[in-house]
């Protein structure tokens, strides 16, 4: 594994050190986890706007279809 120096507030280091103790796992520990978490988090946040987009694409080309079907249909009705 990788050694990463980090600099944190007092403060969160001590909700760190407290939580920690909390769910009894050492310190390094439960940071790998927030760090798994929140790249989790963005993982699928990502993944959730790129479907967003292809689907709005996907949405568009449909319009456009369903457009030159009822165009084609109304040239058969005439």
């Amino acid at each position: 594994m990788t050694i990463v120096s980090v600099r944190l507030p007092e403060k969160i280091l001590r909700e760190v050190d407290l939580f920690a103790q909390d769910i009894h796992i050492p310190r390094a520990e439960y940071i790998r986890m927030a760090i798994e978490q929140m790249n989790d988090n963005i993982r699928v946040k990502k993944r959730s706007e790129r479907l967003k987009a292809v689907s709005l694409r996907v949405r568009k080309e449909s319009i456009r279809v369903n457009k030159e079907f009822s165009e084609l249909e109304d040239d058969l009705e005439d």
